[in-house]
């Protein structure tokens, strides 16, 4: 979906309106959220070093693996940072929704466009 921040007003509170997304206060989770991101990521890790002997399954089905368990460690990550927010999310497109409608700036911010700039 090509970003557009009235879209994605409108889907943040269709999904608060089907509680795909809810409001919570729930701030512990964030800790527990991050640690299964880190942890998910640090096991992606181990999965993609992986040699396989010939009786295992090819390195290109551990790379598989471990694609899907990073994608799993930045879902965590963005569960924490939407909880960070006040909300949780119930799926994956909820989170993307949350994500769009709660962290992406309206404009970028000076300090934001300085940290762009190449000397």
């Amino acid at each position: 979906m090509e970003f557009d921040k009235k879209t994605y007003a409108n889907l943040f509170r269709d999904f608060l309106t089907e509680n795909r997304i809810k409001e919570s206060q729930e701030s512990f989770k964030v800790k527990l959220f991050l640690q299964k991101a880190e942890n998910s990521l640090l096991i992606a890790k181990h999965v993609k070093d992986i040699v396989p002997t010939k009786d295992q399954p090819k390195k290109l089905h551990w790379n598989y693996w471990a694609i899907t368990v990073s994608y799993y460690s930045m879902l965590y990550a963005a569960k924490a940072v939407i909880l960070s927010k006040g909300y949780e999310v119930r799926d994956h497109d909820a989170a993307q929704i949350a994500l769009g409608h709660l962290l992406v700036p309206d404009e970028l911010e000076k300090e934001d466009l300085e940290i762009l700039i190449f000397s």
